[in-house]
This record gives C-alpha cells, structure tokens and sequence, in this order.
C-alpha cells in the first residue's frame, strides 16, 4: 500500500493511495481528530479545537465512532474519543494541474442517535469520479451529544458544534488535500439534513460554507421544541439522580456515568406518549437558552427565516416518494396499531394544533383525509406512512423551501422529489416495508455513497445510470451552485429554481429525469389549511 503525506495545523499525516471501484486512484486520509478528546471535565461541554502532535500522525485508518448501540446487532459499540473526519481527495496540492478541487462536506444521519461517517455506508467512490474532495465525519450522539439541561449548565446541542468544529477545521486545512476552502458543500440526510438547515440558520457556521444540500430533513416550526431538558431529568433519575436536584447537580452526577450506561438506558427519558410513537431517537436537537455562551440556535427556525436573518446561501431540498416507510416497524404489532388508534392525536404535528380543541378537531380530520373510515392497521399501512410521512418530512420540507424562497434577494433554492426503485433501495427492506412500491427515508443514499457489503452496479443498469445522475446533479451543484449548469448528456433536463408561487421540482425515478409542478398538491393543500388555520388562531387570540 503506497502511502502520502499531508500537513495540517496540528501536524504531519500519513494517508494512503487506494482506487475507487472503476480504478480510479485517489489519496484517503482517515480518523483525522478535527478537536480534542470530548472526555472528563469536556463531557457534555462545547468541543475545543484538536491539539498539535509530533511526528507523523497514522491517518490509514477510520477513528471511534461515538458510542451507540449498532443498528443491526444492537450491541454497544464506540468510544467517547470520537471527534474524527475522512478526508478523500482525487489530488494532491502538488500536481494541482487542474487547481483546487470543490469540498463536499457530508454529515450522517441516523436521528443524532446512531450512525458514523464511516465508508462501510459512505464510500466515497461515486463522487470522486466526479472531481471533488469529500469529507465525512462523527460527531457526540445520543445523550452525550444532545442532553440538556434547558439552561446555561448544559445548553444542548454539543453534538451540532462538534460539526461546526469540523468545518472550522476544514475551512483551515482542506488546501492542504488540494481543496478549495472557498467552495465547501454540506450534506446530510435526515438527521444530517436537518443539522445542515441548522447551520444555515446559525450563526456559529457563517463563513464556514458556501451552499448546502438538505435531504429528507429541515429544520421547521416547532421542530426544536422537543422537551430535551425533562428527558434528561427523567433518564438521571431513572439512573439514580435524588429529586429536585439541580441542573449542576444533574450535570456532576451525568459525568459519572458509564457512556455505555448512558446509551444503553437512553430510553428510560422516554414519556408514556413517546412510547406509543415508538420514539427511538428521544434526545436530539433543541431551543438553546437566549443569551447563553456558545449557542448554536436559540430561536424557531421559522422566525430565523421570515427576518432573513440566515446565511444566504443556495439550498437544495429534497424527499423520497415514501417518506413514511420509516415507521414500518409496526407492522405485524396489534398492540403498537391499537396504541396509535387510541391516540391518534399524537400523530398531529404540534405546529398544527396546540389547544386541546385544535388538536381534537386536527386529528378527526387527518383521519378522515387519510383512512376515511378505515382503522389503522396492518392494511391501511401505506396510508399511515404518507400521513406520518407528509406530516413529519414532505409539507415541513415544501414549506421550509417556499419560506426560503419568499426572502427578497436570497439566493436560489431547489427542489427533488426522488422516486427510484430498484435493489439498491436498503432502506425500505431494513424498515420491513420492502413489498410495497416506492423510495423510503434514506433510500437515496446508495445512489450517492458506496455501501461496501454492496457489489458496485454496472454503468449501464438501471442502478448505474440513477448513480450517475445523483452524482452528477450534487457535484455540478458543489461545483458551480447549480445543479444543471446546462451542456450535459447524462443531465438532459434544466432544473428549475424553486420559487413560492411556482413550486417547481426535479423529480427523479428509474427511467431518468422530469421537471414537475406542486408536488402532492391535495395533500400539502390539506396540511397548509391546518398550519395556517392555527395561525390564523394564533393572530387573533
């Protein structure tokens, strides 16, 4: 294995030469520490940047991914040194023939709670061939990453910063892997999307980045609201925490406690009504206390948009055709239907109806507009996954691109639908949903990324030729800010910027690419009137 040096800020790296799947060679750098050890007196506080070595650092290899339980196992796994990034770079700054190279900055999803930027999900094969340099990343998850304590003891969001952290770090050192720090492209899905929409309407990250890419995920009205700060009251009591104590006696009693514990027991912050929703990620981001040191967000993302007070980049936005596969998993439960018949209520996104009088009249709505008389149930399936799909990702995600879009003079934002269906589609087999037609959450990933259990798909199958057009479409967008800069056989299409009174989309499937209008009209049409009924109410009273 030839190997290659590269000096970052902190010191020398030794890296390797590999080949993507087509043969192409490229430079890997991995386990990059981007800040210190997030350990001891630094658990559950605000990341600090990574101290210097001597020497030459052995970057051949992936770093510990944050402590989680693993999503097939379900066994524990990492460790809470976990602050590393990948760095993957068709070339060295010295044979810089072409110049520098745009920067992807890729950052996972897996509901802040499991997940790594690891190449076994996010091989970066498919978009070198593009020309770019790609980085992936951990951050702190679970309760290490996200607790709070609703005040300025732990503010929340920890896991959030150390993102910030890593593009601060990228932004320092990515000339050095022949990157263009003055074109840097996040990207997420899913938990990921949502934590690139933060950094937009954050502060912390202004200059950091130059355009983002959102899949499945915004940051929407209401969305930070979750109550963070009394799940993780509820979980240090369930771990033996005396009632009534303070918030910096939680934070001296939650430093004690095993990372595995902490992970193993996270569950136990969870309310009676997070259970019957099946709520497996219960801690994640939310509101940070107004004025507080170090705060990433601490306003609704809604008002942050309406004053124009983000970072005015260009957004694409995005959602798969099924986004609501995602909750297959109770399929086949009787008691887990009967739980979500009896309170269906909960079902109604709580930006759509706060009084107990909206909320009754809410859900006899969403039910009769989903399932007319029909119970929920293993056969009215596929209308539950467009109801919590279109509450939870579809209307948050056109409404988050139409507010965007209605800001005077912000820059241009853009819309997918993706609808491909073929064997690449893991996602949907993983949530159970695998008889049923369509993209689940997540299942535009292996299009993007190569899967390494995943035999790599022939440039001329149906597989080959959507990864070709993925890949194309993001890395033209990273490359020039837009995603069809025009002139592209493998792109015949123009796609058009997104605009409030003309809701147009690329919509993606199997046979290739089409320029559409108002995606789901009637059903977004339904959830717009409920939003804004409670506005209306919410003006008057």
């Amino acid at each position: 294995m030839s190997s290659v040096t590269a000096n970052v800020r902190q010191g020398a790296l030794r890296g390797k030469v590999a080949t993507t799947h087509t043969g192409k060679t490229y430079y890997s750098f991995q386990g990059i520490p981007y800040a210190s050890p997030p350990v001891g007196p630094l658990r559950f506080k605000p990341p600090q940047p990574a101290e210097p070595w001597t020497g030459v650092r052995d970057a051949t290899k992936e770093g510990n991914v944050a402590p989680q339980l693993s999503e097939t196992t379900r066994q524990y796994m990492g460790d809470e040194d976990c602050l590393f990034l990948n760095v993957y770079t068709p070339q060295m700054p010295s044979e810089s023939e072409g110049g520098v190279k745009p920067v992807m900055v890729w950052i996972h999803g897996g509901g802040y709670t499991v997940g790594s930027g690891n190449s076994d999900m996010y091989g970066p094969d498919y978009l070198l061939n593009h020309d770019v340099v790609v980085v992936t990343l951990n951050y702190r998850l679970g309760v290490l990453g996200f607790m709070s304590t609703g005040d300025s003891v732990v503010t929340g969001n920890m896991g959030l910063k150390d993102q910030v952290m890593a593009l601060r770090w990228v932004k320092e050192n990515i000339s050095a892997f022949g990157g263009d720090a003055d074109n840097i492209t996040i990207f997420g899905e899913s938990a990921g999307s949502r934590a690139c929409h933060l950094h937009v309407l954050s502060p912390m990250a202004k200059g950091l980045f130059h355009r983002a890419i959102c899949q499945s995920s915004v940051a929407f009205r209401g969305s930070l609201n979750t109550p963070v700060a009394e799940r993780t009251f509820r979980l240090a009591r369930h771990l033996g925490l005396k009632e009534g104590a303070s918030s910096q006696e939680l934070l001296d009693f939650m430093r004690e406690v095993p990372a595995r514990t902490l992970v193993e027991q996270m569950l136990h912050c969870r309310s009676e009504k997070d259970k019957i929703l099946q709520e497996s990620f219960p801690i994640r981001p939310t509101l940070e206390p107004a004025g507080a040191e170090d705060t990433l967000v601490s306003e609704d993302p809604a008002d942050i948009i309406a004053s124009g007070s983000f970072t005015p980049v260009p957004i694409v936005f995005g959602v798969t055709s099924q986004e609501g596969y995602l909750y297959g998993s109770v399929l086949g439960k009787q008691d887990a239907w009967r739980g979500l018949n009896a309170n269906m209520e909960l079902l109604v996104p709580g930006a759509a109806a706060k009084t107990p009088d909206e909320r009754r009249t809410a859900t006899q709505e969403v039910r009769r507009f989903y399932l007319g008389d029909r119970p929920l149930g293993d056969d009215t399936f596929v209308q539950f996954a467009q109801l919590r799909g279109d509450a939870n990702f579809v209307y948050p995600a056109l409404d988050v691109a139409r507010m965007h879009a209605s800001v005077p003079g912000a820059p241009p934002v853009y819309f997918y639908f993706f609808d491909v269906d073929t064997r690449l589609n893991l996602f949907k087999t993983m949530f159970g949903a695998s008889k049923y037609k369509g993209a689940a959450h997540a299942d535009d990933l292996p299009y993007l990324f190569r899967f390494g259990l995943l035999k790599p798909s022939g440039p001329n199958t149906v597989e080959g030729r959507v990864i070709a057009r993925m890949t194309k479409l993001w890395t033209n967008y990273a490359k020039a800010g837009k995603p069809t800069p025009g002139g592209d056989d493998i792109i015949p299409v123009s796609w058009p910027a997104f605009s409030a009174d003309q809701c147009k989309y690329l919509e993606i499937t199997n046979d290739g690419l089409a320029v559409k209008e108002n995606l789901f009209k009637e059903r977004m049409d339904f959830w717009k009137t409920l939003h804004s009924r409670k506005a209306d109410l919410k003006t008057s009273s």
